[in-house]
């Protein structure tokens, strides 16, 4: 009996395409973190619509203007698991996956090109099919030229091409690039302020800052909340020492952002985003509800964000995979963070909780004003009034209508009256009435705590 390999090459190659990218930003970011371990300072996407058999297809290039690959290198490059820095604790790679996984997981070939002076390009690839049908078993040997297909402006650098690309995130090109932007702009914030430049179709890609303090494409107004935490935490197989893991806290401005329209801070990334994010050589691998302990999620936490940063030495403890797209909660650093960020969210939810508290007395309109333009789809119609009461200029639109709540003495024996005025839906709130006196007014002024009282 023929003895059999230890690994089959065909099915190898069409399991690994489902390697668990998130999504075509995270495959980028592999070969971005590539870039900047090769000590670019500029990184180009260009992504371009070919016909290929008849057939319309996208093209994705990376360029960067790094340190070269030699022959070797190229090699190792392209192999599954070959690195020159294997297994390395130094850089953002580790176990030399990056390349041919999570270009293979977004389309059917790669093919590299490395230069370190003009005239003398190396070039490789890495084709799905060929491996498929046998006619590739092994890395072909690298071509040397003289010439280089592609614009070069750089003295050395690194090309990577994908082709026929068949696992892209959106369809649409415009989709696309505002997807890489937003998520490269979040992943490589702390490389783009120290000065790397990542561009995509010729636009520059902006930082993200999740904790709102930095600059970038987000809000700023971010507070830091007490001071950052150490710890000191034992490397795994040497003891002998130890490596920090950073965690730090914001405060986000409630009493100037609550006013927003509910639409803006969804996509300013205020609301709907509590949580953590979880920085691994200062670039963000994972964001989500980390080393909370028992504290549940609530709407007031999306008032305040964390972060925590540690080094690729810890990646054991910190769960890290090699597509270094998330971290798992392991019980040994769940025993070391989560009393303290528990004890601390719970802190900052209920500062924020007050705040609310005592921003709807303050300003109860734009609280009500909110909640009708989320509710407005429910509301029935309303009767029609045209001319009586004037337009609030301030007043927000929602769905083609406009909300104003005013205070007045009304005829009619009613607590509050809607109609319609020149597509603005007036709320009328009744002065004279009983219960405005002694239970609305009453509530906001905190002459009583609850209708109870």
């Amino acid at each position: 009996m023929q003895q059999q390999t230890l690994v089959n090459f065909q099915n190898f190659i069409i399991a690994t395409r489902d390697s668990g990218y998130k999504s075509t930003a995270s495959a980028l970011a592999e070969l971005v973190d590539n870039s900047i371990e090769a000590g670019a300072t500029k990184v180009e996407i260009l992504i371009n619509k070919v016909q290929e058999q008849g057939v319309e297809q996208y093209e994705v290039l990376i360029i960067d203007n790094g340190k070269a690959m030699s022959e070797d290198e190229l090699n190792l490059a392209l192999q599954f698991g070959g690195s020159s820095r294997f297994n390395s604790r130094n850089q953002l790679g580790r176990y030399g996956m990056g390349l041919p996984n999570s270009s293979l997981s977004q389309c059917r070939r790669v093919e590299v090109v490395t230069w370190k002076k003009k005239g003398e390009f190396l070039s490789n690839y890495l084709d799905v099919d060929e491996v498929i049908d046998k006619s590739l078993t092994r890395l072909p040997k690298p071509k040397k030229s003289t010439n280089c297909v592609f614009s070069i402006q750089s003295k050395s650098g690194t090309i990577v091409l994908w082709k026929k690309c068949d696992r892209l995130s959106f369809k649409y090109l415009k989709s696309l690039i505002k997807h890489v932007q937003f998520e490269l702009g979040r992943v490589f914030r702390y490389s783009i302020w120290r000065g790397v430049e990542i561009r995509i179709c010729g636009e520059t890609i902006r930082p993200f800052d999740p904790l709102f303090i930095g600059e970038g494409v987000n809000l700023k107004g971010g507070l830091p909340y007490g001071e950052e935490l150490h710890y000191q935490v034992k490397i795994p197989n040497n003891e002998k020492k130890t490596s920090v893991v950073k965690v730090r806290f914001v405060e986000l401005p409630v009493q100037e952002w609550a006013k927003l329209p509910n639409e803006e801070k969804r996509k300013s990334q205020i609301t709907k985003c509590a949580g953590a994010t979880i920085l691994r050589a200062n670039r963000e691998i994972d964001y989500g509800w980390f080393f909370m302990g028992d504290k549940r999620k609530e709407n007031y936490d999306d008032w305040w964000r964390c972060e925590v940063s540690f080094e690729p030495e810890l990646d054991e403890v910190f769960g890290v995979t090699h597509t270094k797209q998330e971290i798992k909660e392991t019980e040994f650093m769940s025993s070391i963070l989560v009393p303290d960020i528990e004890q601390t969210a719970r802190a900052l939810n209920n500062r924020v909780r007050l705040k609310f508290i005592d921003l709807k007395r303050i300003q109860p309109q734009v609280f009500s004003k909110q909640q009708l333009e989320r509710n407005d789809m429910y509301l029935p119609p309303v009767k029609k009034n045209d001319g009586l009461v004037k337009k609030n200029n301030g007043s927000l639109k929602i769905k083609g209508l406009e909300y104003e709540i005013v205070t007045k003495e009304l005829k009619r024996d009613v607590f509050f009256d809607v109609e319609e005025v020149d597509n603005c839906i007036v709320l009328t709130v009744n002065t004279a009435h009983i219960f405005y006196e002694k239970i609305f007014k009453a509530l906001h002024s905190r002459r009583i705590n609850n209708i109870a009282d």
